[in-house]
């Protein structure tokens, strides 16, 4: 998985938390690897105490306030960035990081702009957390998380779900981004609903560039470009072989996987990537360095390869690794917005990575959204809000659009690719 009709009467599922009834750190095992992996760090000693500290203090400073303000807005980034400075194993900080951003992705990623009314779908709060397709999320949104309880006891009386994820994952973004330098855009009045079972059929698969377009050009609505752009968020981050089947950072190391910049494009262009057999079906590693990967759906924006597990080429013949396989072609001919764009993103600084994500992000996050119907932030809860600029291309409302953000509820996304 990538990161990105009626409705039933299902109810949205909450994630059951790791170590919920378990005070002790996680045994260095390897038979507990799995569980390391998952935010295990998050819940023993000094770092869930600090934790606790950020989440009390959030509910208290929530007990004065009334609405989403510019104030609020910052506090997010606060909090977000103060729980990430709680998190010493960096394996656990990229997927902190990284699961954030992919939990507002996923909630935008089955947006369908040929769907009609309610079933268009986009940001709206609703994922299936029991679905593969979102395996491993769950992990960080649970009842007993620090993220959802950071939500649940210090922002859902005034804030939306859908606005909470994307200003927790922009507020990510903008303490991971080099020199902090990224602060996307944002607008606020997303409305939640807690069914949406056409979500995770939408959500597309690692196969290849098939998948990309159909999710992102087709039903999305965004270019090539920009669907570059966004898939460059798997620089933060890590794939797991327990939840997705794919084991590996996109990047060098974990270290590097807490760091959004256009690592994710040199990367990809630098290295002797070729094809490894494993059991959720073909991905791509280089060297002997295990601890990478890449999937079909990444090496495909800057390579002709096909959809599917036959895959023979190497990405780069001069580095090691490669063995007697052939030179892969490059996407130039197949897709030359995808190729120009990530040729844009590796030989430039990150700042071409930067202005292109952000263009992407803000038609991502408003798809569905009529013009009018997100509000600007307001310095203070006596501003009445106005409707704030929008370049989204929306072509109709995926909900009915509110005059404010509803009342989040108290319902419960990995690392995962």
């Amino acid at each position: 998985m990538i990161l990105f009709t009626l409705l039933s009467m299902s109810p949205l599922i909450v994630a059951a938390c790791p170590f919920n009834a378990s005070n002790d750190a996680v045994p260095l095992d390897e038979n507990h690897r799995n569980l390391r992996r998952r935010l295990g760090s998050l819940r023993v000693g000094e770092t869930k105490r600090q934790l606790q500290n950020i989440i009390d203090e959030q509910r208290e400073r929530s007990l004065q306030t009334s609405c989403f303000s510019q104030e609020v807005y910052d506090g997010i980034r606060v909090n977000i960035a103060a729980m990430g400075d709680a998190i010493l194993d960096a394996g656990d900080k990229g997927h902190f990081w990284g699961g954030i951003v992919r939990l507002a992705a996923h909630d935008f990623m089955d947006f369908d702009q040929n769907a009609i009314g309610d079933a268009r779908l986009g940001s709206d709060g609703c994922l299936e957390f029991d679905n593969d397709a979102n395996a491993g999320l769950g992990d960080l949104w649970c009842d007993t998380c620090a993220f959802k309880r950071l939500y649940d006891e210090g922002y859902s009386p005034f804030m939306s779900r859908a606005d909470f994820w994307i200003a927790a994952a922009n507020a990510v973004i903008a303490e991971t981004s080099v020199g902090s330098g990224l602060s996307l855009p944002f607008l606020w009045g997303r409305v939640d609903r807690d069914n949406c079972p056409l979500s995770s059929g939408r959500l597309p698969e690692a196969s290849g560039c098939t998948e990309v377009e159909e999710t992102f050009i087709d039903r999305m609505g965004v270019t090539w470009t920009d669907a570059v752009a966004l898939i460059g968020a798997h620089t933060l981050g890590r794939g797991d072989v327990n939840f997705s089947g794919h084991d590996g950072t996109w990047v060098q190391n974990d270290e590097e996987s807490t760091v959004f910049d256009k690592g994710f494009f040199t990367e990809t262009v630098n290295r002797g990537w070729r094809p490894r057999m494993t059991g959720a079906g073909t991905d791509w590693t280089w060297g002997r360095n295990t601890g990478t990967m890449m999937l079909n759906s990444d090496i495909c924006l800057r390579f002709d390869i096909p959809d599917g597990n036959v895959q023979s080429c190497c990405t780069n013949v001069n580095q090691q690794g490669c063995g007697n396989r052939p030179q892969c072609e490059s996407s130039a001919t197949a897709r030359p917005e995808a190729f120009d764009a990530f040729e844009q993103f590796t030989n430039e600084n990150n700042g071409a990575f930067y202005d292109a994500f952000s263009t992407a992000w803000v038609k991502a996050t408003e798809n569905g959204y009529e013009l009018g119907s997100l509000h600007a932030l307001v310095d203070s809860c006596d501003v009445i809000p106005t409707a704030g600029p929008t370049s989204a291309p929306t072509t109709g409302p995926a909900l009915a659009p509110t005059t404010g953000p509803t009342t989040g509820p108290t319902v419960a996304p990995t690392t995962g690719p």
